[in-house]
């Protein structure tokens, strides 16, 4: 099992890597998790173990407490954070695994700020999965791409 320590406080540990990716989480009190987003081929299916989980899937926020799970569709906005005074941790499956890894790995290898040109380049390399909700596909896809570009320092 490799264990990923992130700055901001939350440590993975990868459990497997396919042909899903599967990964424990521990949550520190009061973080923020990811932005709110989507992926177009992935499900993700978050199971808390302890601790309390607030998720938003769709325009539906649940409380998500020891024991209890919410599974997302591919297409499905959506984002999770813990607002509480208690760490939380989860389980979290990507099935099938898609750019999720190679995304956590990039932000844990980056202290001081989201690492966005390795980010575009995962994204392109996975047929843009992933995007930010609350922005259109087309501006945000070729915004990855120019990303991505720069990324690799312009080659092709």
């Amino acid at each position: 099992m490799t264990t990923l320590e992130f700055p901001d406080g939350q440590v993975l540990t990868i459990e497997s890597s396919a042909p899903d990716f599967a990964f424990t989480a521990l949550l520190p009190p009061h973080h923020a998790g990811p932005p709110t987003h989507r992926h177009r081929h992935e499900w993700e299916h978050f199971t808390v173990a302890s601790g309390r989980l607030v998720v938003r899937v769709g325009r539906e926020r649940r409380l998500l407490v020891p024991g209890e799970s919410v599974a997302v569709p591919p297409g499905t906005t959506h984002a999770f954070a813990n607002p509480f005074a208690e760490p939380v941790r989860l389980r979290t499956v990507e099935s099938p695994a898609g750019p999720l890894q190679a995304q956590l790995r990039a932000l844990a290898s980056s202290p001081d700020r989201p690492p966005l040109r390795e980010l575009a380049r995962i994204n392109a390399e996975h047929d843009w999965s992933f995007t930010v909700a609350g922005l259109p596909d087309a501006p945000q896809r070729a915004l990855w791409w120019l990303l991505a570009q720069l990324g690799r320092g312009g080659r092709r």
